[in-house]
């Protein structure tokens, strides 16, 4: 980037702090006390030095939409549902859990055993009777199925050695990093691959397996965005996962992350095209206002051949008749 034309400003932004933060504890305002104005030489730029972080976000629950598991058996009663409380879970704790609300749930009195293997990342699951036919429904869009490594389909369990994960198993549930956005802070500098699209992003936090704890985030070189606006007044943060529109639910838990705004010079291909624009401009003017001029004596000249020939004319005339 272009060099800095003065020293920068260090922001300190807590949770706790904020204006309108939502009820996830993941979204707010920080308003600032002075304005923060870049003068016509120069741009603004900002990054997120560091963060401190708390795990409290759950992997499992309604909020994330995926508590959810269907299931029937051959033996009657038709697809059952299970709701798996909300909570975070490891695979071996989601597979007992899940064990137990499907024997719970199962009309033929069957067991079901969870079986991981760390080695492989892939789980089996076997019934007390396999000739019952249990068949696990993963069509729908609200299940557990990635958390225990399976893709969108539909199995049977037909044999004794049950049915095993067809992909890996993924506890997170694809939520393996939380984004931290800047949606009041306008940039043409960050594109991301979901949508193709100039994003507000700032940072990107790998998600620590350590739950219920702290975890920090002090990258070694921090993204530095150039901003399009010249003028901060407030700060909105959105800490989300991949999907915007999917908030990461703090379950209220405090988080604080560093900001760094910088002050730089115009980049010298910026001062070009804003030289260049304004030659362009001063061209134009010039362009318009000769053009005024030649209309301007267009019309004199009409307004001369007129009177030449409709006034002048006729006193000439009339001082002959006479």
């Amino acid at each position: 980037m272009s060099e800095k034309t003065r020293g920068d400003i260090f922001i300190t932004v807590r949770s706790k702090d904020l204006t309108n933060l939502n009820t996830e504890g993941s979204s707010g305002r920080f308003v600032l006390f002075e304005n923060i104005i870049a003068d016509h030489s120069e741009i603004l730029s900002i990054k997120c030095v560091s963060a401190i972080i708390p795990n409290s976000f759950l992997n499992i629950s309604a909020h994330n939409n995926n508590n959810k598991l269907r299931f029937s058996e051959a033996g009657g009663g038709g697809e059952k549902t299970i709701t798996i409380p909300d909570g975070s879970y490891d695979i071996l704790e989601l597979g007992t859990q899940i064990s137990g609300l499907m024997g719970d749930a199962s009309t033929g009195g069957l067991t079901y055993t969870f079986t991981y293997d760390e080695i492989t990342n892939k789980l089996t699951i076997t019934s007390s009777d396999h000739t019952n036919n249990t068949a696990f429904n993963f069509l729908g869009t609200d299940t557990c199925r990635r958390c225990l490594g399976f893709t969108q389909s539909e199995f049977t369990i037909n044999s004794s050695a049950g049915i095993s994960s067809d992909r890996t198993v993924d506890i997170t549930d694809g939520r393996n990093s939380i984004f931290i956005r800047l949606p009041s802070c306008s940039n043409n500098k960050i594109i991301e691959s979901s949508s193709g699209k100039y994003s507000n992003i700032v940072s990107q936090i790998p998600v620590t397996l350590s739950r219920n704890t702290f975890f920090t985030y002090e990258p070694a070189r921090a993204f530095e965005c150039e901003l399009t606006q010249k003028q901060i007044n407030f700060i909105d943060v959105n800490i989300t996962f991949q999907d915007e529109s999917e908030v990461v639910d703090f379950v209220r838990g405090d988080w604080e992350i560093n900001l760094v705004v910088s002050f730089r010079k115009i980049p010298y291909s910026e001062r070009q095209k804003h030289k260049h624009n304004l030659n362009e401009a001063i061209l134009n003017k010039v362009n318009q206002y000769q053009q005024s001029i030649m209309e301007q004596n267009q019309r004199q000249d009409k307004l001369n051949e007129f009177f030449k020939n409709n006034i002048l004319n006729k006193n000439i005339d009339g001082a002959s008749d006479s």
